[in-house]
């Protein structure tokens, strides 16, 4: 299973999600105005590890719940 991380940048955090995520899906994995990316990653230790590395505070989805 992959994950995917999504960087806020107007309400600056990053969030975990576990691939395919209503909350995903809810936005189509696309911002349409450039507030935000989002990212794959093969594993949780990978995401959590590039979120870490974002310096933003990292938030795991209280939907998917990827731990």
């Amino acid at each position: 299973m992959g994950f995917t991380t999504y960087e806020n940048r107007a309400n600056p955090h990053i969030t975990i999600h576990r691939d395919g995520c209503s909350q995903i899906r809810k936005h189509g994995g696309q911002h349409k105005h450039g507030q935000g990316e989002y990212k794959s990653h093969v594993s949780y230790y990978f995401a959590h590890d590039y979120a870490l590395k974002t310096g933003l505070p990292v938030v795991n989805c209280s939907f998917c719940k990827p731990t």
